[in-house]
């Protein structure tokens, strides 16, 4: 065989086994990792466009609408079809944000294939100018979204919350898997305690699009479905006394709670100052957001599950029951007050300084006497009187259904040793604690429970706000069960001579909240003032009414607000007045009977 016989079967040999390799691959592309490649295609042709529910509406009790959806436009961006830097600066012009803030947000994409929103309820003018320029805008389209829209005249933004846009820590977090990125969730009150309900079910849609990233065709492909709405939520809420208490309290700073005795649902729940929660609807300016943060009155605050307080003379039925409970004293024991009690060194004023005078324990509550409370509170010990406390509530959180509750704090001998070692503190320090001051703090909310609690004798409901979730074909959504509580070791003596005592403070002579005092109704309350050592004292009453058959239990709280008796007293007059006045309206229409002809 010949040199060049021999080059020509090498040569062949290479062909062959190059087209053999050629052959390998085509077949691997080809066969093997068809599906594959088919995916990657179809990433670059399909689309597949997520669409958002609407969020359910939210009503009061009686179905009246206080919170609905109207459509907002958003701006999406295919990272993939736009990394033209020339797409990019167009749009952040037309935006009025940056270009390095837009190719973060395209960066931060799943994939290149999966649209990131970069602008949510952008301007009428920025919608226009983009259709203007959508040829030169590839892979940049809209979505319709709904924006939440509120009652003109209420706030009531500690209740209801606000929406923004979920972060990367919460997708974290959230265990709910239908939330993706540039998502609005529900970040405080009622929108963030039932997100999941109110929120919906996001579907799904798929459209075929050219090179340049132009819609060509809607398409068919499994995994379409259309989203399902998220469900209506009807509150325990009074619609008329919420709005009556924030009139009540405009210009203040603390809040009103009044609850349903009878199951424990939540009829006003205010908290001032707060904010309108339009402003934080849809994108929320830098500026607002830090008016908001730095405003010294603290709007951002809800003082009535988030503010620890002490609570004054109203925490003086704790001590008198426990003592009562404990056989220490009884509704008979008598006790004088000149306006000022010694012990020790120590000299502790009565907030009457011209006394009291010899006084029963029903006169005590009735003209919130503190030199009987410190006579009282000589006779039980630190922890005594904090399980008595916890007993009543204290101390723990309620349960309510919103967010970011806080659980006070009831300070027993363990507490006090630890804060002040145990040479640092005496059995003087339970004659502050008594008459509900010094490390004893408790929430608005604690409070208004506790009412519940005296109201009832000592039963009470888990406090909530939703009374019933409705479906889009208008069918009730079973909710959580209400939770039924009774306090263990009160005896049904101690709290009749505690409710009498609360009854004589609005109805007897000489009682601390006959301004809440109403013409054919008894009302039972008891008033507190609390110093305050960064201000005016705090103003407190707490109560329930019918004083026979209760149906109502409240707390009026008014931070920095003087005496309870005079600031607060009379909002829960006005606020009980309304609530009497509705229900012998219902009544009145109940008994109403019908003639047909």
């Amino acid at each position: 065989m010949t040199l060049f016989e021999d080059k020509k079967i090498l040569s062949a040999s290479v062909v062959s086994f190059l087209l053999f390799l050629l052959f390998i691959k085509l077949f691997q592309l080809q066969v093997y990792e068809r599906q594959k490649y088919r995916e990657f295609s179809d990433k670059n042709r399909i689309r597949r466009v997520r669409i958002i529910p609407s969020r359910g509406n939210i009503y009061d009790r009686n179905g009246k609408l206080i919170v609905k959806n109207q459509p907002a436009y958003s701006v999406y961006a295919v990272p993939f079809e736009c990394r033209n830097d020339s797409v990019i600066n167009l749009l952040s012009v037309i935006l009025a944000d940056s270009g390095a803030v837009i190719r973060k947000k395209l960066a931060a994409a799943v994939n290149p294939f999966t649209p990131v929103k970069l602008w949510n309820d952008i301007q009428y003018q920025a919608m226009i100018r983009i259709e203007e320029n959508k040829l030169n805008l590839p892979g940049i389209f809209f979505k319709i979204e709904p924006k939440r829209t509120y009652l003109d005249n209420l706030w009531s933004a500690h209740l209801l919350g606000y929406l923004a846009e979920v972060t990367k820590k919460e997708l974290e977090t959230l265990p709910q898997a239908d939330i993706t990125p540039g998502d609005i969730i529900g970040k405080k009150g009622i929108e963030k305690a039932f997100d999941d309900k109110l929120r919906g079910l996001a579907g799904y849609n798929f459209i075929e699009v050219n090179a340049l990233g132009r819609e060509v065709a809607d398409k068919d492909f499994a995994g379409e479905r259309d989203p399902a709405p998220g469900h209506d939520l009807y509150l325990t809420i009074d619609l008329d006394m919420q709005k009556l208490a924030e009139d009540l309290l405009s210009n203040r700073q603390g809040g009103v709670i009044f609850i349903d005795t009878r199951n424990g649902e939540v009829l006003v729940l205010c908290s001032k100052p707060d904010y309108d929660p339009a402003l934080l609807a849809g994108n929320i300016p830098y500026n607002t957001w830090q008016n908001l943060l730095n405003d010294p009155a603290k709007p951002l605050f809800d003082r009535m599950i988030q503010g620890e307080f002490p609570p004054g003379s109203t925490f003086k039925l704790v001590m008198l029951a426990a003592a009562l409970q404990e056989n220490k004293i009884t509704e008979n024991t008598m006790y004088s007050c000149p306006g000022y009690f010694h012990f020790g060194s120590a000299t502790f004023n009565c907030w009457n300084h011209a006394g009291h005078g010899t006084n029963n324990l029903t006169d005590a509550i009735k003209m919130s006497c503190n030199v009987y409370l410190y006579n009282v509170s000589l006779g039980v010990d630190v922890n005594t009187w904090a399980r008595f406390a916890c007993e009543f509530g204290f101390g723990r959180v309620t349960g309510i259904d919103l967010p970011g509750e806080k659980a006070g704090n009831v300070p027993d001998s363990t507490y006090l040793n630890n804060t002040y070692q145990k040479t640092g503190w005496t059995r003087g320090m339970l004659l502050n604690l008594g008459i509900g001051q010094g490390d004893l703090l408790t929430t608005p909310l604690q409070m208004a429970q506790f009412a519940m609690i005296l109201a009832n004798s000592g039963m009470w409901y888990t406090p909530h706000l939703v009374k019933r979730f409705v479906d889009t074909q208008n069918r009730d959504i079973p909710g959580d069960s209400v939770k039924v509580y009774q306090t263990g070791s009160i005896s049904a003596h101690t709290y009749a001579i505690i409710r009498n005592g609360m009854r004589l403070v609005v109805n007897g002579d000489r009682g601390t909240g006959r301004a809440s005092r109403l013409p054919d109704i008894e009302v039972a309350g008891k008033t507190g003032t609390a110093q305050n050592p960064h201000g005016e004292d705090h103003a407190w009453f707490i109560g329930f009414a019918p004083f026979e058959r209760p149906e109502v239990a409240f707390c009026v709280f008014i931070e920095n607000g003087g005496g309870g008796g005079a600031q607060a007293a009379p909002i829960a007059h006005d606020l009980l007045q309304m609530y009497f006045n509705k229900s012998r309206s219902r009544a009145a229409s109940d008994s109403i009977v019908y003639y047909t002809h």
